[in-house]
């Protein structure tokens, strides 16, 4: 029981449910894991630490015990016997890859341990393939797609996501829907999460044309209709396999392009998922072999940024080094200001303007050129105490 309560996110029953198994039977290993992990989605690692080890000292050759023990410990940065810890895990995932199980090493932690790309797409590829076992019992016919897009019809692109709201994702593309041309593309997005009532949340459902909660729709069938009959052209998962997603939505394929985009960026080992949007950097073109998904590659980075939308104020940038130890070469450790007026610091200061040339890419091409960059450094006198902060990188 208190596995489908956690299922259905009724998490303080399902914590009740594990305490009394426990209770019942205080060498039930099972139990103890399942508490465990309740403390872990809760951020309560010290608890699940200790619960997760009072499961393997009942049970030893316990995988699922161990592996979520190894995520952890990571977590707190516990480093004891890291090399015989990780051993043992990349040895826990091959003889479970090798027996067709359910990997005890989710996808999205799989990046965190030394294991092969060619396991971590098996282990991706495993929990796809859950997703399409999960979504047979639905017994719901293939979707029918529209092949061309009609003159005069705009490009419809739905995101999808669970983390349109306080969430890094929504602090790194929330100006993204607002910023689509109009006249060219129409945006819906999906949110799989309730209204946190942040203004991130409010900046996306304002700037996108289309803004739908299907957190109110739990059924992944009727929510895969509501994103076909909205005849989207191109879906794009911005979860892959973090919290909060629903996979089994695209495992319906409601759309006829599917794409993989900023919140998880792993392979998705799944058929139906068509594209993984990143770069050249993040996925070199010698592991595509690696992915399941076609490579999309943007010209510098996949990782968009909201610094000029969100700190327009932020208008001029100055350097600050000790007025003693600053070069022109210019130390690591310096402190970077910000602000929307340096006039204070200017006024009563050395500034000096250092001209550096970098090479920069030209677009859509593989040369460079030279580019000339100004720094202003602002050299100031500084106490001890400063000067240490500096030299140890604290400022």
């Amino acid at each position: 029981m208190g596995n489908t309560l956690k299922e259905m996110q009724d998490i303080q029953n399902a914590l009740q449910c594990y305490s009394r198994a426990i209770q019942i039977n205080p060498a039930f290993a099972d139990a103890h894991s399942n508490l465990a992990s309740i403390h872990k989605d809760s951020g309560n690692i010290p608890e699940a630490i200790a619960s997760y080890r009072t499961a393997l000292r009942l049970k030893p050759d316990f995988p699922d015990a161990y592996c979520n023990l190894a995520h952890c410990l990571q977590i707190v940065c516990d480093w004891t016997d890291y090399e015989a810890r990780m051993k043992k895990l990349v040895s826990i995932v091959a003889e479970q890859l090798e027996k067709n199980r359910l990997p005890s090493v989710h996808p999205h932690h799989s990046m965190l341990y030394p294991l092969s790309h060619s396991f971590r797409k098996a282990i991706a590829g495993r929990h796809a393939a859950l997703c399409l076992e999960k979504i047979q019992v639905l017994h719901k016919p293939p979707y029918n797609y529209t092949k061309e897009l009609a003159p005069g019809n705009r490009l419809r692109i739905g995101y999808v996501s669970s983390d349109f709201g306080n969430h890094p994702t929504s602090h790194l593309m929330q100006s993204i829907p607002g910023l689509h041309n109009k006249d060219k593309v129409e945006i819906f997005c999906y949110a799989l999460s309730t209204d946190d009532t942040t203004t991130f949340r409010s900046k996306i459902a304002r700037e996108a044309e289309h803004f739908i909660d299907l957190s109110n729709i739990p059924c992944n069938g009727k929510a895969a209709d509501k994103i076909n009959s909205d005849g989207i052209h191109i879906l794009v998962n911005m979860n892959g396999y973090t919290k909060g997603a629903r996979n089994e939505i695209f495992a319906l394929r409601p759309a006829p392009i599917q794409v993989m985009w900023l919140g998880y960026p792993g392979t998705s080992g799944a058929p139906f998922m068509d594209y993984l949007i990143t770069d050249m950097v993040t996925s070199p073109i010698e592991l595509a072999s690696q992915y399941s998904e076609k490579l999309a590659y943007m010209p510098h980075t996949y990782f968009v940024g909201d610094h000029k939308q969100m700190f327009p104020h932020l208008s001029e940038r100055i350097i600050l080094c000790d007025k003693v130890t600053c070069r022109k070469d210019m130390a690591d450790n310096v402190a970077v200001i910000n602000a929307a007026d340096l006039s204070p610091i200017i006024e009563n200061t050395n500034v000096t303007e250092i001209k550096q040339v970098i090479m920069s890419e030209i677009t859509d091409s593989k040369l460079t050129r030279p580019v000339e960059v100004n720094f202003k450094i602002a050299e100031l006198p500084t106490t001890t105490p400063i000067e240490t902060m500096i030299a140890s990188g604290q400022a």
